[in-house]
This record gives structure tokens, sequence and C-alpha cells, in this order.
């Protein structure tokens, strides 16, 4: 039965009428003794009602919090997962000589904080001379979550490495504190809902996902053979930042093995990123507020770029419609992560060229394509990193291993555009078909493969 919780005035008035009840010649007014002193009690009484209603709260694992909540989680064998380092893909701006590289886990510290980072991928500087790789945090926690323009240092810098790198992308993905009650309490009702069966698909997805940072997990029964489980895992996070590396591989393999049956040959597999190119064009609703920048009937071509002045020069002159404060689309002659980001002119120079507020992440090229931005650009193009981004590994339609969504699919791109607010029509343009990561057969079946948005260009249609 519900139990109402009086407020203090309730408790009060209750008390001092019972008072004038059964005294009814006491002076009850409120400059009176009585009246204080049933107010001082009434006060006791409130608070003790508040720790009755706290501790009843705490009595089930739906409404738990705090320290009773982690005793849930110890009864059905649930921990809190502890913070995270702050990781994105392409956010590390590094420049040098040549054909220099850098190496996965060359460490960077960030002076101001103190704070420990590492390269998450192996390159090569380029001909431009300057290249974007993946970072991660080797301390933990939201302190970790730089902003774009923050300088790390590398502690030995590779050769022909210069000892400064800066941030080009804000380091907005994982870096979280210790597990939050709410999350927390969901695993532990998901536990007490799907209790282990002794090692079926769901608990190595259980299993898998208990540990701090990883997001995500895929079981693959009888995939290497009667009796053997294969488990590929992901990071949250977007692109190739969401892959495990060789040693995260490593110790997620020894705590699975703590907790699988004996007699099942277990693996965890590598994954290894898939580029996925998309473009769209979409066709506004006719309503002014929906309508693309400028006229880009006939696109405009790259011829060069400053980085100095942030100078964009095109091969023709510009449209009469373009304007300081119109927004654009850069789309490469070669695709790299990133591209098809909006950027805004700042001013308009000479008669075939502009000035952007900022410097693209990746800087133009010659023969790049420029076309319009718009207002319905970025809801597209996040509608559609965010679903690419939620897909899991190898999971093809012949051969189907679960419920999870790996392949990119045309028509589910076109769905996510067209229910977007403004837009008339759209077409889909790339991918022309759908993309189904492989799944590799023996002997190359201890890897699998995840779809990553690389570049994502929505643009008007003509």
């Amino acid at each position: 039965m519900a139990f109402i919780l009086p407020t203090l005035s309730e408790t009060r008035d209750f008390m001092i009428a019972l008072a004038k009840a059964l005294l009814p010649t006491r002076d009850a007014t409120r400059r009176s003794f009585l009246y204080k002193f049933i107010t001082s009690v009434a006060a006791g009484v409130t608070d003790l009602h508040a720790h009755i209603n706290e501790d009843q709260k705490d009595l089930l694992p739906d409404t738990a919090s705090g320290v009773a909540l982690d005793r849930w989680g110890a009864i059905v064998g649930v921990t809190r997962k502890g913070s995270t380092p702050a990781r994105k893909s392409a956010a590390l701006r590094i420049t040098g000589t040549l054909a220099s590289t850098v190496a996965i886990g060359d460490e960077l510290t960030h002076e101001p904080s103190g704070l420990s980072f590492q390269v998450n991928e192996a390159e090569a500087i380029p001909a431009a001379l300057t290249v974007n790789v993946d970072i991660v945090a080797i301390d933990t926690g939201s302190t970790t979550r730089l902003e774009a323009g923050e300088v790390l240092t590398f502690v030995s810098a590779p050769t022909g490495i210069n000892p400064d790198a800066v941030l080009v992308l804000d380091m907005d993905e994982g870096g979280d504190d210790v597990e939050s009650d709410g999350a927390y309490r969901k695993r532990i009702l998901d536990r007490m809902s799907t209790p282990p069966l002794g090692g079926s698909q769901a608990d190595y997805v259980t299993w898998a996902t208990a540990i701090t940072d990883i997001d995500s997990a895929y079981a693959y029964p009888g995939r290497a053979g009667l009796g053997s489980v294969d488990v590929a895992a992901l990071h949250a996070g977007s692109g190739s930042a969401r892959l495990l590396t060789g040693g995260e591989i490593t110790d997620l393999l020894a705590s699975l093995e703590e907790v699988a049956p004996a007699n099942v040959e277990l693996r965890v597999l590598t994954v290894e990123a898939v580029d996925v190119d998309t473009e769209v064009t979409v066709w506004p609703n006719g309503e002014a507020a929906y309508e693309f920048d400028w006229d880009d009937e006939t696109a405009l071509v790259v011829s060069t770029w400053t980085g100095a002045t942030r100078t964009l020069v095109f091969t023709t002159a510009r449209p009469d419609s373009m304007r300081a404060g119109d927004r654009i689309i850069i789309d490469p002659a070669t695709p790299y992560e990133g591209a098809g980001e909006q950027h805004i002119i700042e001013s308009l120079s000479s008669t075939d060229a502009v000035v952007l507020e900022e410097s693209p992440a990746t800087a133009p090229v010659a023969t790049d394509v420029v076309y319009s931005g718009g207002p319905l650009v970025d809801e597209i193009r996040d509608a559609v990193l965010e679903h690419i981004d939620e897909l899991g590994t190898s999971n093809t339609d012949v051969n189907a291993y679960g419920p999870w969504e790996a392949n990119v699919r045309p028509e589910n791109l076109s769905r996510l555009t067209q229910e977007t607010v403004g837009v008339r029509r759209s077409t889909v343009v790339l991918p022309a078909a759908t993309v189904e990561p492989a799944d590799n057969a023996y002997p190359d079946d201890g890897t699998v493969f995840l779809a990553v948005p690389r570049m994502t260009i929505i643009r008007r249609g003509h």
C-alpha cells in the first residue's frame, strides 16, 4: 500500500490538532511552548519519514542507489564499471618529414594537465607532411576529454616527427567517470531478467560488456566448429576508435576464460575496419527554412588552398548567390575520414575565392569538388553517422549469427533521410549496393570486420 509522505507543516498541523483535542485547556498558539515543542517533534518525524522512504528505495534493485546498488550488484554478480579513457578517430594532427612513421603506443603528454595519451594507429607522413591519427588517453575519466586546439607533446618523438601535435577534433568519445547509478542499475536488472545459462550466446555478450570500456559485444557460436565460441567486442564511439587494441583483446580473452565453461574453444576475434563512403542527394520540400545556401547547380572545383590565410580558390568564378556566412561542403578527390563536414565562409575574396572561418581538419587539394551546405546537411549527416556507428561486426545475410545488423544498406540510409523534416525526396548515391563486411573462412577466420564511416557527403539534388 502506497504511503504518501506528509510535509513538515502537514505533520505539525496534525499534531497540533491532536494536542488541542486531547488537551483543550492548553495554549497551542504559534508563540506558545506547546506549539514550538510540537514543531520540533514534527521535524524529527519528517526526517525519519524521509530516511524510511530512502531505505525503502534501497530495498529493491530498480530504485536502489549508491552503496545499496553496489550491494545488489555484488549479490547478482555485476560489478560497477570504472572510469574510461577518452578516444577519438583521426583527431591528432602530426607533422614531420616525408615517410616518417608513428606507431601504436607512441606516448604523448598534455603539459597543462599532466595527462598521458597515446597514438592508436600506425601511420606514415604523406607528401602533405601532415597526417591525422587516432588518439586514446592512457589516463581515465572526464578530464581526458580535451577540446580541439590542445597541444600534446611526444614523450620521445619518433625520428622525423615533430615533438608537438595538435588536436583537430574534440576528444568527446569515452572519457566517462565511474559508471553512473542509472547505467549500472540497468545492467543489474538485465542480469536478473536474463540470468546466466551456463554459456549461452547471451552470456558471452553479458560477460564481455561487464568489462570497463567494452560497450558492445557479439558472440559467434559454432563459427570455428562444434563446441567453439568466437567473441568480437567494441568500444563506444565512432569509426575506427571503436576497435580494441591487441592488448585489450588479450585482456578480454583472459576475463572471459575465467567465467566461460571449461570445455569451450573460446577466441576473441580481431576486428578490422571497412571504410564506407556515403553520398546522399537531397531535394528540400520547398520551405525557405530548409533551402541550401547558394546555387551549386554547377559545382565549384578547388584550385588552391592556403592554410595560413584560410583562403580557398576555385577554378572558376563564384556564383552570384554565394555570401559570407554561407556553408560549403568539400567532396574530396581522394576520400578521407571525416570528409563531408560543413565549413562556414568568413568572407569573399577576389571573384573566385573565399576565406573560411576555420581550416578544415584535412587540407583541401586541387580537383576537390565544392557543394553548397544548408540546414538539412548536419541533421541528415549526423543520423547517417550514428546509424553506421551503431552497427555490429560481420554478420552476413547468408549466414547470420544473431539479430544484430552489420551491413550498410542503401534502403536504411534512404529511410533515415526521408524521415528528416524538410526533405521532399532523396537519392542514395553511395553506397550503390549493400556493404556487407565479410565473414572469413578458415584459416583467416580469426578476423571479422566492421563498417566505419569515412566520407559522408549530404548535398542538394539537381
